[in-house]
């Protein structure tokens, strides 16, 4: 018997089921702008639903059923999600409304693209009008120009929004065709929550036949590692405020542990207004409006971005690289630390009340070797000062980037 990459849950808490359907495809250029553009035309028509207006009435019967299509970054693999949220059919007393009949809507919409040369233009506009209007944000801008620069020698790998909007701008229907035949045979999987989950999943197993449900759906690495080239780069735009970007990157890929210890880090430096770098620089120095910090555990990257006055751009870069150096040479604030481990179990105790949380986790289960054996919550309580300092101590200085 053939195994499935089909793994449905038991919902034993929700009013509402979820059910996502998981390709996976090397992340390329080419390959993110056409899963943007596939998303945007399948969030509009299908081939059962040829119209914007018949494709929302049918989900609007199914009680708002949600329905959100998009490809999601993992290091070196784009994962093109389709992802629906609805109602329990045992809470509503309607005989035509049932597992049945959402499965095969949701199979209908997500195996059988349809679109015109006005559907197609239609997409590719929407998608130009996202684009303007995420650049006109200098924060996005900045990240935008921050992973261009990140991977200047693998440009592959330097878009982070919805790929290249120039080869979706020149998009041609005989490349989206191609694209879709080869979306038939990459990996894929189906994760879900229902309360009847041997009946979903049954209903699952007879409409999701292609082949690559059987294909292995788990990669053994997707890590993109990161080169020691240093680079410091600065453009301007005349803005009030400006984006000061810091990244660091990691000398050696870090385990399941090492990623808990990183997110800590981001708590310890800047998660709220007790963390070092949000006291620092925007309260003694006076100078940021916003201060974060985030570990991108599939980049090789722990990026520190802050909003700030132009002028005290030069004393912030200097406050990061201080405190980074403070842990690396053991100083830590105990008090900070212990009080970033609560915030941190308080946000997976968060979580666990989110079905959308859950299966994200569900995803990494399927996607991460073992990750279906990590226990976060006992990560998070082993985690030590010890830790913190040989996860700074494993990373190096490699860009920064300020858009002024």
């Amino acid at each position: 018997m053939l195994t499935t990459n089909i793994a449905i849950r038991k919902n034993k808490k929700f009013t509402t089921a979820a059910l996502g359907c998981f390709l996976r495809l090397p992340l390329t250029n080419h390959n993110l702008a056409f899963a943007s553009l596939l998303a945007r035309l399948q969030m509009n028509t299908s081939l059962a639903y040829p119209t914007l207006a018949a494709q929302q009435k049918k989900l609007a019967e199914l009680y708002d059923l949600q329905l959100d299509i998009m490809p999601q970054l993992f290091g070196k693999e784009i994962i093109l999600t389709y992802y629906a949220n609805f109602v329990e059919p045992t809470e509503v007393l309607d005989p035509d409304y049932t597992y049945d009949e959402i499965v095969k809507t949701l199979s209908q919409i997500i195996e059988s693209p349809s679109y015109d040369r006005d559907w197609f233009a239609y997409a590719k506009r929407q998608l130009e009008d996202d684009y303007r209007e995420l650049m006109e944000q200098p924060s996005n801008y900045a990240i935008n120009r921050f992973f261009k620069i990140w991977y200047r020698d693998r440009p592959d790998y330097a878009e982070n929004f919805m790929g290249s909007i120039d080869e979706i701008k020149n998009a041609g229907f005989t490349e989206m065709d191609n694209f879709i035949d080869s979306l038939r045979n990459v990996p894929m999987a189906v994760i879900g929550m229902g309360r009847d989950n041997q009946l979903l999943t049954k209903l699952v197993d007879s409409s999701f036949r292609g082949a690559g449900i059987i294909k292995q759906f788990q990669v053994d690495d997707l890590t993109i590692p990161v080169e020691n080239n240093p680079i410091e780069k600065v453009d301007e735009q005349n803005n009030i405020q400006a984006q000061l970007l810091m990244g660091f990157g990691f000398k050696q890929k870090i385990t399941y542990q090492g990623q808990i210890v990183g997110m800590l880090l981001s708590q310890y430096l800047a998660g709220d207004q007790s963390s070092k770098l949000f006291s620092q620089i925007r309260e003694e120095l006076g100078a940021a409006y916003d201060v974060g910090a985030t570990n991108f555990a599939n980049n090789c990257l722990f990026l520190v971005n802050t909003g700030l006055d132009p002028a005290k751009v030069e004393d912030a870069k200097r406050i990061i690289f201080n405190e980074m150096q403070k842990i690396a040479d053991g100083q830590i604030d105990e008090e900070l630390f212990k009080k970033s481990k609560k915030a941190l179990q308080r946000n997976t105790k968060i979580g666990l009340d989110s079905q959308n949380w859950q299966l994200g986790q569900a995803l990494r289960g399927e996607l991460f070797p073992d990750y279906l054996n990590f226990d976060r919550e006992a990560a998070i309580k082993r985690a030590t000062p010890h830790q913190l300092v040989d996860f700074v101590q494993n990373l190096f200085f490699n860009e920064s980037y300020v858009l002024k």
